[in-house]
């Protein structure tokens, strides 16, 4: 008696149609709802490593326990795959709501994950657990391993990630993302649990239908060695693709559009290897694209703080979809005939590592991010040594040094230049981000990757006392403090941000200057490397915490609350919403008082979102740009070109840009000043908790094509 599998010709046709339309939609719900719920959090927990931490490892247990669910469900009998599949599909539906607004306002890992458990995790399980799942099912049917299934799934993913900063976020808020996303949930669940259903129905009537393995099939025999390798290759890849993206996040902003570059070659090269049609051609070909791309990479960035753009941000796109095909290159040639499910467990755990890796390990081992080259080294490594049949440890190792030894050499130079003129250069990193501290003889400066956030002069007492940079008294930040202070012999000024802590050196004797900041680096650096804070005339407080959250939690009333908090080059978007904005303005308002957004940026245009949101709350705002062509004996040491935005009532707007004439001291200080049009704005500027997109104030263009 035959026993393989009979399925009427139409049940067949509609299982296959609805397993493919599953299985892209599953990929696509599950890597739109992370950002989603992340822009949900902000507001209620801040922005403190907690939120950015819990939210990550939440979404690394979901991948984790999905592909485990599936890899136990799919041994299982159908009866019993059916039944679970269709439970968890009513379930996922039912429970799934956004994360209460009633959060703990410290930004607690706990809290962030209880949080995203309750609102999401049987959706997030059943999701992440389709295509591994329907692997399975279409294995049942007797149809050869369809590891096709796996670069549809990528492709979904793909969409997800590139259509979110580029369409959901533009278009819709938060509470309409998650109308639409539970709807196509209920679609997803639909398709699946049919599925299931067609497939116990219609596929089996025959007793081996309910056998633990295919029929006519025994296990497949996999060793240690084959697992670890595919582990191993998960984890270098992940840690590449992660460490790209770090790069890019410091000059873009913890943004999505920062992830689109990075994770989109990451999962373009999952979709490419696993469509069927790979050769080993194109594997060898990728190593050597590699190797080109990694000695790019490292002649035109390496190791050192090159700003990332134009030439530099193509070598590292290249070096990271090489690496990636590499790596997923040799996984489809190691992947098994039929234990699909231990070999999609064994990559998800390796993407757990790899993500748990790049945000605590590699911070404690590395103080500068250099695990982005080192696991393209590790990659070429391999891929050299596979493609040379070179597998014994020995040779894996005379190849890494080889093919390392230069690279290294080539960064540890870069290093050593770094600080060639005698300074030192001390790197601090943690979840955070990474910070470095230049100081020499003459000066101290605070940097992140390619950002300057603060300096200090210390060639005696009154140069330590000069604000230098972004913070000198002809710019926007300068003449607003100095201009209150004419009239007001004490004030209360709040500081969201501390960089330096700089702007503590405007502070008189009965002045308080508050300053909260998210970073612990931020306020030890601040302390041991620059004397502002220490020397500051009036009162200062430091607080490790969201600066939003610590005013909304603080009944003073402020004459002056200055936004200096930056991610990168960016501003955290959840900063400068309309509701952060009221809250702003509610600890002014007694005083009379002004808010005062820095904006200087490379890539982002601040203004017309400030000032379309600030439009709705009937306050004026104000853009001052400012350039200075030299220090004079007494003030503005050390300037830099600057852009502040002015937030007030427009009644007192007018005098405020008095303050701020074209011309200054025979052409030293030049005010370029900027008001909102006078035409309603574009409601897409408004910026609110519900809806803000990054791509609304960057300028992509500006940062990929020009030096």
């Amino acid at each position: 008696m035959n026993d393989s599998p009979r399925t009427h010709p139409v049940f067949a046709q509609a299982l296959r149609i609805m397993i493919v339309c599953a299985v892209p939609l599953a990929s696509f719900l599950a890597f739109s709802i992370q950002p989603m719920l992340g822009k949900r959090l902000l507001p209620i927990h801040g922005g403190a490593a907690g939120t950015w931490l819990g939210t990550m490892v939440y979404f690394q247990i979901a991948l984790l326990l999905g592909y485990t669910w599936a890899a136990v469900l799919v041994r299982r009998p159908l009866r019993s795959q059916a039944l679970a599949t269709i439970f968890l599909s009513v379930v996922a539906v039912l429970c799934f709501h956004l994360p209460s607004e009633q959060g703990d306002l410290e930004g607690g890992i706990g809290s962030v994950l209880w949080s995203l458990m309750l609102s999401s995790l049987p959706a997030m399980i059943l999701l992440f657990s389709i295509s591994p799942l329907m692997h399975g099912w279409l294995r049942r049917r007797g149809e050869k391993t369809p590891y096709h299934l796996y670069a549809i799934s990528n492709a979904g993913s793909l969409l997800a990630l590139v259509a979110y900063p580029f369409l959901i976020e533009t278009n819709l808020g938060i509470s309409e993302q998650a109308f639409f996303w539970h709807g196509f949930l209920l679609v997803t669940a639909a398709l699946v649990a049919s599925s299931g259903f067609i497939l116990f129905k219609g596929s089996y009537a025959s007793v081996s239908a309910d056998s633990l393995t295919p029929l006519g099939e025994e296990d497949e025999p996999i060793d240690f060695g084959r697992m670890a390798l595919w582990l191993g290759l998960s984890v270098l890849t992940c840690i590449g693709m992660l460490g790209a993206t770090h790069h890019l996040a410091a000059e873009l902003g913890s943004t999505p559009v920062a992830w689109v570059g990075p994770f989109g070659v990451y999962l373009v090269s999952f979709t490419v290897t696993f469509a069927g049609r790979w050769q080993p051609w194109m594997t060898r070909t990728c190593v050597a694209w590699l190797a080109v791309s990694l000695s790019g990479y490292m002649i035109t960035k390496g190791f050192t703080a090159v700003t990332v753009n134009a030439a530099t941000a193509w070598w590292l796109l290249s070096l990271t979809a090489s690496g990636s095909f590499v790596g997923n290159a040799l996984l489809h040639q190691l992947r098994p005939a039929r234990r699909f499910e231990r070999y999609y467990l064994v990559l998800a755990v390796g993407g757990v590592i790899g993500g748990l890796c790049s945000s605590l390990l590699i911070p404690a081992l590395l103080a500068r991010p250099e695990e982005f080259v080192l696991a393209s080294i590790a990659l070429l490594g391999i891929g050299m040594s596979w493609l040379m049949s070179l597998r014994d440890v020995g040779a894996v190792v005379i190849t890494l040094v080889v093919l390392a030894s230069p690279i290294l050499g080539l960064g540890l130079r870069q290093i050593h230049t770094e600080a060639s003129d005698g300074a030192r250069i001390t790197h601090y990193r943690d979840l955070n981000s990474h910070i470095m501290v230049r100081t020499d003889d003459h000066s101290a400066v605070l940097s992140s990757e390619t950002t300057t956030h603060g300096s200090q002069l210390n060639a005696d007492e009154a140069a330590r006392r000069r604000p230098t940079l972004y913070y000198t008294e002809s710019t926007g930040v300068g003449r607003v403090l100095e201009r209150l202070q004419a009239d007001r012999p004490a004030m209360h000024v709040g500081l969201i941000g501390l960089g330096a802590g700089t702007l503590a050196t405007y502070s008189r004797k009965g002045d308080v200057y508050d300053f909260w900041d998210i970073d612990p680096k931020a306020l030890r650096t601040a302390r041991a490397y620059f004397t502002y804070l220490a020397d500051a005339r009036g009162r200062v407080t430091t607080t490790l915490r969201d600066g939003r959250k610590g005013l909304e939690n603080n009944p003073a009333d402020y004459d002056v609350i200055v936004l200096d908090a930056f991610s990168g080059d960016g501003i955290p978007a959840h900063l400068v919403t309309r509701e952060a904005m009221k809250t702003y303005m509610a600890r002014l308002s007694n005083r009379d008082g002004i808010l005062l957004v820095h904006a200087s940026s490379r890539y982002s245009r601040l203004f017309p979102v400030v000032a379309a949101t600030s439009r709705t709350l009937d306050l004026a705002a104000l853009d001052v740009s400012t350039e200075i062509t030299e220090s004079a004996p007494a003030r503005d040491w050390d300037p830099t070109p600057t852009e502040y935005i002015i937030v007030c009532h427009p009644e007192k707007m007018q005098t405020v840009a008095g303050w701020f004439p074209a011309e200054e001291d025979k052409g030293r200080v030049k005010h370029t000043l900027a008001r909102a049009p006078s035409a309603p704005p574009d409601p897409r500027l408004i910026w609110t908790d519900e809806r803000n997109a990054s791509i609304d104030v960057l300028d992509l263009g500006k940062f990929l094509f020009q030096p």
